[in-house]
């Protein structure tokens, strides 16, 4: 029997033996952990002498118990059997006096099942590729997450290309532009404006008052409400695009919203920002007055402005944050 068929036989009197998916022990001890529970699965090394030709011996089932309880057996790492450290008249002593895996045997395999346990952790840790699940619910991309700050599993799959630009403190411009272009599809039409001019607004509290009791000024003192920097502000640029694409950069979109936490996570929340669009002139932008429009009703586009001759590309600011 194999591991595909046994949960559908899972409730069967008679399971006792289970076909290895592999000769390798990480792969066949991963196949039951699809299956089974850890504390379920029961990791022992066969007492035979002989000389093994693969890595597990066999998987039994023992049926006896109320929940299926699986019994691995390998070849390898054992204090009895052909790979113990045991001089051989005590190995030899062993196997002639076999307890049918019950009594001393049960005792070796104790200390066994856990040194498996670490072994199997080992090599996987050690490599990610084999360890690797779909899910990300292996230890390596739990732990890969952590580093890299990741809780969304979404976000995740978007940016695990890309750790170790992550990982850098300090992303350089050209850097993130790239992994914007690839992740929004917007290849030679997206860039990053540096120091672009951000008004912050002054805490009135913090404002300075002139009158009997506060007239003194310092060489701090700031005339009005808000300062400008040009150190905390940059701006995405989305040029050579039509209408409809521009519609999912709209501030009511999930393309908006997703651009402006990609930037926010490559920037490490650092910047306020804007998006500047570039849209490409077409016909449903314009004014449709009369018969001819939808509906038999008047219809102002984006580019109907009166008085002002048809542009070729129109320029749209909108604030994303900050």
């Amino acid at each position: 029997m194999t591991l595909e068929n046994l949960k559908a036989r899972s409730d069967s009197k008679d399971l006792h033996a289970l076909t290895p998916t592999s000769d390798s022990f990480y792969q066949s001890y991963r196949d039951l952990l699809q299956h089974f529970k850890q504390d379920d699965i029961f990791l022992r090394v066969n007492n035979m002498l002989g000389c093994p030709h693969r890595e597990i011996d066999s998987i039994r089932i023992d049926d006896k118990r109320e929940n299926l309880f699986v019994e691995l057996f390998v070849n390898f790492l054992g204090l009895q059997g052909a790979s113990s450290q045991l001089p051989s008249y005590m190995l030899d002593k062993l196997a002639r006096n076999n307890d049918g895996s019950d009594g001393w045997s049960l005792l070796f395999d104790f200390f066994n099942h856990y040194i498996l346990r670490i072994f199997f952790d080992i090599v996987a840790l050690k490599s990610y590729p084999r360890s690797f699940e779909g899910d990300f619910e292996d230890k390596i991309s739990q732990i890969l997450f952590h580093i890299l700050g990741l809780r969304d599993k979404q976000v995740a799959r978007t940016y695990l290309p890309f750790s170790p630009i992550i990982l850098s403190l300090r992303k350089p411009k050209n850097y993130i532009e790239k992994v914007l272009e690839i992740n929004f599809n917007l290849k030679n039409k997206i860039s990053i404006i540096e120091n672009v001019a951000h008004h912050i607004p002054i805490h009135p509290q913090q404002q300075n008052r002139l009158g009997y009791s506060n007239n003194i000024l310092g060489n701090g003192f700031i005339i009005g409400k808000s300062v400008i920097s040009y150190q905390t502000k940059i701006a995405i640029l989305i040029k050579d695009i039509s209408y409809q694409e521009a519609l999912k950069f709209f501030p009511t979109s999930q393309r908006f919203m997703d651009l402006r936490e990609a930037v926010l996570f490559l920037t490490n929340y650092e910047f306020a920002l804007d998006l500047h669009l570039l849209i490409n002139h077409s016909d449903i932008m314009s004014i449709k007055l009369g018969a001819n429009a939808l509906n038999n009703t008047a219809k102002i586009g984006l580019g109907g402005i009166l008085g002002k001759q048809r542009q070729s590309v129109y320029f749209i600011k909108i604030k994303m944050w900050g």
